[in-house]
């Protein structure tokens, strides 16, 4: 049986041997990265009612420790880290698809007037309302309304172009400043936590976790729950997702992620 044989060019047989080691190795360095960027699956740990008709919307406010939902057409409520009923609102709007907590105010997107209403965090009573630009739309599967603390931004999913989903900055007042486009097909809800932006995406079922500056996908998952509307984080960073047709709330243990530099 003839031996094998390096090819001609390399002369020396131990430079052969040492340039496929090189080759392997490389291969599996290629290998790993591409499996290290593959999402995780998240599958809950459980699941519980919610006492909230036709729920849309879910924050967490640290401070406060409270958290607040909207639904039944036009409604906020408010619940205790336990999940005791505080209060809820009278009802006010149409579409209440969005819901973020900030400095001891509840602002809540109305998607179907294009407002946005603050109401006072503790008793829930409305306090003003701004108006949005026309150019602002809302998605089939609801829209998003976060503070950004890195930017000192309201951030608001505003629509689609070209396959990417479009972010836009607010200030205090609502007036735009930015606008960003993400390689992202659609986002349902987003929230803030550990010192980053999330969102969420209803069409492939991914978590994803964002710059807070540049909005860059620094990391994702995939979520075994179907029909997910909207989500948020608790004190202990459990991964809390609502669902859109039922008053369910899911509860994942998330994986501790480094904040991004």
């Amino acid at each position: 049986m003839p031996k094998c044989q390096p090819p001609k060019r390399f002369a020396h047989p131990m430079r052969w041997f040492k340039r496929m080691a090189l080759c392997g190795l490389i291969s599996l360095l290629l290998q790993g990265t591409l499996y290290a960027q593959k999402p995780a699956t998240l599958k809950p740990e459980r699941f519980f009612t919610v006492d909230v008709a036709s729920p849309q919307c879910i924050t967490f406010d640290l401070r406060l420790k409270r958290f607040y939902l909207t639904g039944d057409r036009g409604r906020v409520y408010s619940f205790s880290q336990l999940w005791s009923p505080i209060r809820s609102s009278e009802r006010e709007g149409s579409d209440y698809q969005a819901v973020c907590a900030h400095e001891k105010v509840v602002y809540v997107r109305d998607a179907g007037v294009k407002k946005v209403v603050a109401y006072d965090a503790g008793t829930l009573l409305p306090q003003y309302t701004f108006d949005l630009p026309a150019s602002i739309q809302p998605s089939s599967y609801g829209s998003g309304l976060i503070w950004n603390s890195a930017r000192r931004a309201f951030v608001l999913t505003a629509g689609m172009q070209n396959k990417r989903m479009i972010l836009a900055e607010f200030d205090t007042d609502f007036r735009q400043i930015h606008e960003h486009r993400l390689p992202i097909a659609s986002l349902s809800a987003l929230t803030w936590f550990d010192g980053a932006l999330w969102g969420f995406s209803p069409d492939d079922r991914m978590l994803f976790r964002l710059h807070p500056e540049t909005y860059t996908v620094v990391r994702s998952w995939r979520v075994k729950t179907k029909k997910i509307r909207s989500f948020c984080f608790d004190k202990e960073g459990n991964l809390l997702m609502l669902r859109g047709d039922k008053p369910l709330i899911y509860e994942f243990r998330m994986p501790r992620v480094q904040p991004p530099k």
